[in-house]
């Protein structure tokens, strides 16, 4: 089995960063990047493996959290479905799910009106600002797309608290993709594309 695994940048994906790929920060910079990938890989049948951080106003730090639908902003809710596919193992069953929204800057009040976010959290558990890209792509190339991500903020930091917290949360996150992917060797070959 090929996996590529991709994060937005070396930090969020802490000690497995020298197996990642890195799309940047972005929806422009992570569509460029998935692109160049699957190019220069087109040959080749693999799995994105996407980690990374999320905000969240429901949910507590240091939540992991396995991505079962994805909205990306700008798009009038529930108007096509992004579903990402799943690893069939064991150690999923224990990992809460959640509806990400991707939008091209962080979801706070400083950047959108109070009745937009209550809009929002109606119909998101958390929030980024990639995987909508990823998964776009991801999917019109027909490449499997599984999502891994740990909750960094309640939607009340900056990018500087936010770089504060990453390192641990990073190590969390990289432990449990570890045990996924160690179970998957199990039964498994795997290689990891670049």
């Amino acid at each position: 089995m090929k996996i590529a695994l991709f994060s937005a940048v070396p930090e969020e994906a802490g000690p497995l960063a020298y197996l990642t790929n890195n799309t940047g920060i972005g929806r422009e910079n992570a569509t460029r990047s998935i692109i160049e990938f699957i190019e220069r890989h087109k040959d080749e049948k693999f799995t994105i493996l996407n980690i990374g951080t999320v905000g969240s106003h429901d949910k507590p730090v240091g939540t992991i959290l396995s991505i079962r639908e994805i909205i990306s902003a700008g798009e009038p809710f529930n108007e096509k479905r992004m579903l990402p596919s799943y690893f069939n193992l064991h150690i999923d069953k224990n990992i809460e799910t959640a509806t990400l929204y991707s939008s091209d800057s962080f979801v706070s009040p400083e950047v959108f009106t109070e009745k937009y976010l209550e809009t929002v959290k109606q119909k998101a558990d958390c929030f980024d600002m990639e995987s909508s890209a990823v998964f776009t792509i991801a999917q019109t190339y027909g490449i499997p797309f599984i999502s891994y991500k740990i909750v960094s903020d309640n939607l009340d930091v900056d990018i500087e608290e936010w770089k504060m917290r990453v390192h641990t949360l990073s190590l969390a996150l990289a432990a449990h993709v570890q045990l996924i992917l160690d179970e998957l060797k199990q039964t498994e070959e795997i290689e990891f594309l670049q």
